[in-house]
């Protein structure tokens, strides 16, 4: 059973591998600008998000199905900053703070991309599918938002620990939407919007501000990617 079993698993990989017409695999780096949409049920919490540069480099497979569509995977380290102006306006309660966030993640984004057109010299295509992102490391600083930038909070430890008053969940869901230019000798341009679709905010973290604790933040992150990529050609 075990042989018949490992003889189809033989066959199945050998007639997927007849069909595609690519494989390759090499690097991946750029810039992207990132921001922090952080959503309040308190009506005097104001967030005002401010977009800040972050990078990321790694490693990008990509194989094609055919002359029409094919699959990538990569797997890279990215640094998100991000900023906000944060005011809280009751009457006696009133705060104003500007908050730094910067987050370093895993992040392993999965595509299906659409040739647009394919010539000699190279192809356009569209690509799009989810994006998991694992945190590695993560720091908050906020200060007071006056002349004096007294300092509020610092925390680089236990960010992402519920048991230690963390701040942020460390695995993020995202989808991931763009289109890539692919020169022949294996260089691509690639350009993309991410957004993450869960939660971010841990232990119903405040930001500094004076709200009441039964009145949760909701923290998604938006970014806009450029990235340039250099790919070898496993089948050559």
């Amino acid at each position: 059973m075990i042989k018949r079993t490992l003889l189809a698993l033989l066959i199945l990989f050998s007639i997927i591998n007849g069909t595609l017409q690519a494989q390759k695999l090499g690097f991946i780096a750029g810039l992207q600008l990132n921001y922090g949409n952080i959503i309040s049920l308190d009506e005097y919490a104001q967030f005002q998000s401010m977009p800040n540069a972050g990078f990321h480099a790694g490693m990008l497979y990509e194989m094609d199905f055919s002359n029409r569509w094919g699959f990538d995977a990569a797997a890279m380290y990215e640094m998100r900053n991000m900023c906000w102006n944060m005011n809280y306006t009751e009457e006696g309660n009133e705060t104003s703070n500007r908050f730094h966030r910067q987050i370093g993640y895993l992040n392993v984004p999965a595509h299906i991309y659409v040739y647009l057109t394919h010539t000699e010299k190279g192809a356009f295509s569209i690509f799009g599918g989810p994006v998991f992102t694992c945190g590695l490391h993560a720091r908050d600083l906020a200060y007071e938002n006056a002349e004096l930038h007294k300092p509020v909070t610092y925390m680089n430890e236990h960010m992402f620990s519920k048991d230690d008053g963390g701040r942020i969940m460390r695995c993020e869901f995202a989808v991931e939407l763009g289109f890539a230019y692919k020169w022949q000798k294996g260089f691509q341009f690639r350009a993309s919007y991410m957004h993450s679709i869960n939660n971010g905010t841990l232990n119903k973290y405040l930001y500094t501000l004076p709200m009441e604790y039964k009145s949760p933040t909701y923290f998604t992150q938006g970014e806009l990617k450029l990235s340039f990529v250099y790919l070898f050609d496993l089948r050559k």
